[in-house]
């Protein structure tokens, strides 16, 4: 189980106050890393890192905001070199038909979900390569970004995004040893989508879904931590579903 160990590690994890982010930080404190958790909101970041700890640190940072990203990787930075990265921040508060999106909300869900995930990943792997230091990042995308969905066209866009950034920086910085992996989860119980499954859609979303449930969190931290650990070091640009089967129908 020592691959598996992420003792003396530090990890960066976007999104880190609840839902998916807030469950990756607990596994990785287990598993003997320190966590650094970013968010926008202030106050509910630094509740968190209470909650989860000595070995968690907050950084407030708004994800879309690429000098705030290049200041927050920075200041992480010195406080220990990132050996994980997971883009796991998040915007999906959007669920309309394309025609109802407006000029804002598309720049909402991209600014955060595509553009965040892309330059907190080079903000990472300059800084490793500078300092000839191994790096593993993981990004948080959907089954949105390989299936679609109605009324989920911007976000699913987003993913499918995330989706090719994973497969060309794996490609291109294989060789000095940044491994870029994304996992593509399906429904997940969270803060986000609590009101969604309540709604008169929720129940044909879960008879959607082969194994008739939806994801919780810890469904999805085991494979997150595979690939943040040394047991996964011979992988890079994957992208793999987690989905309960939704993505084979």
């Amino acid at each position: 189980m020592e691959t598996f160990s992420l003792e003396g590690k530090t990890a960066l994890i976007t999104g880190g106050s609840r839902g998916i982010g807030y469950g990756v930080a607990r596994t990785f404190i287990d598993a003997g890393a320190r966590a650094i958790i970013t968010a926008r909101n202030e106050t509910t970041l630094r509740e968190a890192a209470a909650s989860l700890g000595p070995n968690c640190l907050a950084m407030p940072c708004d994800n879309s905001d690429t000098d705030a990203i290049a200041a927050m990787v920075e200041d992480a930075w010195r406080v220990s070199p990132i050996d994980i990265l997971v883009n796991n921040a998040g915007n999906g508060d959007y669920y309309k038909r394309a025609e109802y999106v407006t000029p804002h909300e598309f720049d909402e869900v991209m600014g955060v979900n595509l553009r965040g995930t892309y330059f907190c990943s080079i903000e990472v792997a300059k800084r490793a390569f500078k300092a000839g230091r191994p790096a593993s990042i993981i990004n948080v995308s959907s089954m949105t970004g390989v299936t679609p969905l109605e009324r989920l066209g911007v976000y699913g866009a987003s993913k499918a995004g995330i989706h090719q950034f994973t497969r060309v920086m794996g490609l291109e910085w294989a060789d000095r040893n940044v491994r870029v992996n994304a996992i593509a989860p399906g429904w997940v119980e969270t803060d986000f989508t609590t009101e969604l499954f309540a709604s008169r859609w929720g129940e044909k979303l879960r008879d959607d879904v082969p194994m008739k449930r939806f994801a919780t969190v810890d469904d999805l931290t085991g494979l997150i931590l595979y690939l943040a650990s040394d047991a996964s070091t011979y992988m890079t640009g994957s992208i793999i579903p987690i989905d309960g089967g939704r993505g084979l129908v």
